[in-house]
């Protein structure tokens, strides 16, 4: 049974440059997006009004200032992008902790073309999200998972998972089936909507639309053998302001243009259509890293002016890049 991160440094220090892959995350300006900036989380004021419903009622309390945007997500094969009228994407990035320990986040993704084919989630094709934590800051290890960074799949349409969302690891060899659990309340609450409504089961719907997914999780500090109900609660308040060790997460969004599309290009030399979006920098793709989230307290952050992290400055950055 594996365990927490001074069992990882002690595995580091025995086994010396063969394990140097683990606990060895990049630089900031290699690992965040297409920018290498910082991203940022607010912590919610009142967890008991959150409800991830699809509605952004809820997150008035949110400063605009620290909205991910789709300049800051970059495509992970670096395929050509395509404009804001193809594919917009906003997040709001949110988090509590105490005896909460919750990570919430609000996305609403704008796209000319929805792609819903399919009967499951899990389908890396047409349109889809993958969204992920690694709290200890491991790096993604897989076939199979180990435990440290855990991934939930996303997506509309007629599916055969509850409400359109699931946990990718469990059930294949050397997985627990247990860790399915991860993928059901109260572990995660969740919503996937499309507008307009009737888009939502469509195969292929060309007349453009805005996918929102909402969701809230409850961190866990690692995926134990027996489940989340036998998992420690990650720490929130413990790696939280500007000069804590933050929280690792990541999103790809799968952005897909109907079956003649493709990763590829086109004989013409025209992009093939499909982008699998990421926020994870060149070299954090490259090294199975996730980016790195800054944790700003109440009071660290203000709507509409920063304190710990000034608003301006940092709007002005950010505005470089629109």
């Amino acid at each position: 049974m594996r365990k927490f991160l001074v069992a990882g440094i002690a595995t580091l220090l025995v086994a010396g440059a063969a394990s140097a892959q683990f606990f060895d995350p990049p630089a900031l300006e290699d690992r965040n997006g297409s920018t290498g900036l910082p991203f940022f989380m607010l912590e919610v004021p009142n967890a008991a009004a959150m409800v991830s419903d699809g509605n952004a009622g809820d997150w008035g309390w949110f400063d605009a200032e620290f909205t991910l945007t789709m300049d800051e997500w970059r495509d992970e094969g670096d395929r050509p992008a395509p404009s804001r009228g193809d594919l917009n994407i906003t997040t709001f990035l949110g988090w509590k902790g105490g005896d909460v320990n919750r990570w919430y986040v609000f996305m609403e993704a704008f796209d000319d073309v929805l792609d819903h084919d399919g009967t499951s989630v899990v389908r890396w094709d047409g349109d889809m999200l993958q969204v992920g934590h690694d709290p200890q800051d491991h790096g993604r290890q897989r076939g199979p998972a180990s435990g440290y960074t855990m991934e939930w799949m996303m997506a509309p349409g007629d599916v055969t998972e509850p409400n359109n969302v699931t946990f990718r690891y469990g059930g294949v060899e050397g997985e627990p089936d247990t860790w399915g659990e991860y993928g059901t309340q109260p572990w995660i609450n969740h919503t996937v909507k499309v507008d307009p409504p009737e888009a939502f089961a469509a195969e292929l719907w060309t007349d453009g639309g805005t996918t929102t997914y909402e969701f809230d999780i409850k961190v866990l500090a690692f995926q134990e053998d027996g489940g989340p109900g036998a998992s420690e609660e990650w720490q929130m308040d413990a790696v939280a302001g500007p000069d804590g060790a933050g929280f690792p997460i990541a999103f790809w969004y799968e952005d897909g243009e109907g079956p003649d599309s493709s990763f590829g290009t086109n004989e013409d030399g025209t992009p093939g259509g499909r982008n699998d979006w990421t926020i994870r920098g060149p070299e954090a793709s490259g090294r199975q890293y996730y980016a790195l989230t800054t944790l700003l307290r109440i009071g660290e952050y203000t709507a509409g002016a920063g304190t710990a992290v000034e608003a301006s400055t940092w709007g002005n950055i950010k505005n470089s890049f629109r």
